[in-house]
């Protein structure tokens, strides 16, 4: 869904926009190279996923010359019933890119909000370079002109505080060292999910983003999409030797299941 950086964030631009044109409370967000979560309070979530997702497939096929609707599969939808489930939930979220393996930490993650909690308790200020968006300030690649008040980084793309319900997350999940303990240690679930064993940290060489930089460099002006399974292997055997990255990851990055990019790199 996301091959470099700068499709991440447009789509959090997007869904800065879209959030406020719906008037949807936008209370956490994880973006990942093949897919993506997002934690809302809202009346109904389809009108605003339908014009998120068809703004973001717009953008994607109109910079890569592709066509049809970006993502394999139709969004799923859950609700949150109660605070519990509600702290469970964003701790999921905000942990995703460490239970994938892709990040140390969530801090460590620029497209997941983590970062943007618990500022007074941290001695964190926003940063000096942001700058008010202004009447008929347009968004980038959009029809769509940013909200006046949203708060802008120096290369012009929405800061996120300027959507985020960040205070019902803390009220949430306070105080703040409640909140540090549980972004930094796996959850009883994750623990389950890897055999029952405490998950050793990853050290990453590679996130997945900038492996998926790393091969539209070198591809282009051709784009994965375009690349035969002889081709992908022949990318994957490149980099596994080069950059020690591992088939899992290489499956994200290529969109193919693991087990089928394993048989192909049997063959």
């Amino acid at each position: 869904m996301f091959w470099t950086n700068k499709e991440i964030l447009h789509a959090i631009d997007l869904l800065g926009v879209y959030s406020h044109l719906h008037k949807v409370s936008v209370l956490a967000y994880q973006f990942l190279s093949n897919h993506y979560h997002l934690i809302v309070a809202c009346e109904k979530p389809t009108d605003f996923m339908r014009g998120f997702r068809i703004s973001y497939s717009q953008y994607f096929n109109s910079k890569y010359n592709t066509s049809g609707s970006v993502g394999k599969h139709h969004y799923s939808c859950g609700t949150i019933s109660n605070y519990t489930k509600l702290e469970d939930r964003l701790i999921y979220v905000l942990r995703n890119s460490v239970k994938h393996g892709i990040e140390e930490h969530p801090y460590c993650d620029p497209y997941n909000s983590a970062q943007f909690y618990f500022f007074k308790e941290r001695n964190m200020y926003d940063p000096e370079k942001l700058k008010l968006a202004g009447r008929k300030c347009r968004l980038n690649n959009s029809n769509y002109y940013i909200p006046e008040h949203f708060l802008l980084d120096s290369k012009g793309h929405i800061y996120p505080r300027s959507f985020l319900d960040f205070r019902i997350v803390e009220n949430i999940l306070k105080p703040y060292s409640n909140y540090l303990q549980k972004i930094s240690s796996p959850s009883e679930k994750e623990i389950i999910a890897n055999n029952g064993k405490h998950p050793t940290p990853i050290k990453i060489k590679m996130n997945d983003l900038l492996l998926s930089e790393k091969v539209v460099e070198l591809i282009k002006p051709r784009t994965i999409l375009s690349l035969n399974n002889d081709e992908v292997v022949s990318l994957c055997r490149r980099f596994r030797k080069s950059r020690s990255v591992s088939v899992r990851q290489l499956s994200r990055v290529f969109g193919i299941p693991e087990t089928s990019l394993r048989r192909l790199l049997s063959m």
